[in-house]
């Protein structure tokens, strides 16, 4: 961060533990119910006072994220603070600068956490003093993984993403993950996935309580029996996933599978040297993938 950008926040990489698609509803959106879980790395947001709200890129995928969008005004940091700005009514601008470190189309959250930590941030710079909860309201305005990346802090995830409810009983766990480089369509793998109706035991499940997660076994358990309803599907578009949780799997990962629609993949452990061991070992198979071993926030 320069000298000119004195505030910034972290845009948490998104990881979806588990997630269950309980089907289509009658707006378009599916129905989901996903325990979300955040790392410690991500994209860094820095903002400096300007009269106007501009945006610039840097890091190791700024020219990747610039070459995504048909117009600036796409991109979901500059709409998360033209909301923001609108909704509270303040004449400020801000000069905003995105360090883009994270892959896109990776399933971590990507411009979802980008413009969440612009709302946080934003909301500290203007001095507007809005509630989460506000932010997260007008976050699903945004996007559907937006209100939960606003939270920045384990939750569960149902409806198409805007009811968040915390999660507080997370055990303190270890991530390694690996991006092999390939885009994968969210779109594509839902509708491969095909399921139009609302399944109604899943929906049932969904507002049942959640176990208590204190003890490693048990979240172990609960993510095993639930699983990532897309993986299938994904592994279907692009082969290399399954790949991927192969050699995830051989490093000795507590568990492994892909977070969101993919194409990342994670293996949990309990302690940040087998975490770091196995980034290594992975390094060695795959030299040219994305890779990285991070803790998981627990609050």
């Amino acid at each position: 961060m320069t000298d000119s950008f004195l505030f910034s926040k972290t845009a948490n990489a998104k990881i979806n533990l588990n997630l269950s698609v309980l089907g289509k509803r009658p707006d378009g959106y599916h129905a989901l119910d996903s325990l979300v879980t955040f790392a410690a790395l991500g994209d860094e947001l820095s903002v400096s006072s300007s009269d106007e709200l501009s945006l610039t890129y840097k890091g190791a995928f700024a020219s990747d994220l610039k070459s995504s969008f048909v117009v600036q005004a796409d991109d979901l940091v500059l709409k998360a603070a033209k909301a923001l700005q609108q909704e509270s009514g303040t004449l400020m601008g801000a000069l905003l600068q995105l360090t883009k470190s994270v892959p896109l189309g990776a399933g971590l959250g990507g411009g979802s956490a980008d413009a969440a930590a612009c709302l946080r941030l934003l909301n500290s710079f203007w001095k507007l003093d809005w509630s989460l909860e506000a932010l997260m309201t007008l976050g699903a305005q945004i996007g559907s993984d937006v209100p939960a990346c606003v939270m920045n802090a384990p939750c569960r995830m149902t409806g198409r993403g805007e009811n968040v409810t915390r999660v507080d009983n997370i055990p303190l766990l270890f991530c390694v993950l690996v991006n092999p480089g390939v885009f994968v369509s969210t779109e594509e793998i839902f509708r491969m996935l095909n399921k139009p109706h609302i399944d109604k035991d899943k929906l049932d499940a969904s507002s049942e309580p959640l176990p208590v997660f204190s003890a490693h076994e048990t979240l172990y358990d609960y993510l095993q029996n639930t699983g990532n309803d897309l993986l299938s599907s994904a592994i279907e578009t692009a082969p290399v996933i399954g790949l991927v949780l192969d050699a995830i799997n051989d490093t000795g990962a507590d568990i492994s599978t892909m977070t969101g629609s993919g194409s990342t993949c994670f293996g949990l452990f309990k302690d940040e040297v087998s975490a770091l061991h196995a980034k290594e070992k992975l390094k060695d198979v795959f030299p040219d993938y994305w890779g990285e071993a991070t803790a998981l926030k627990t609050d």
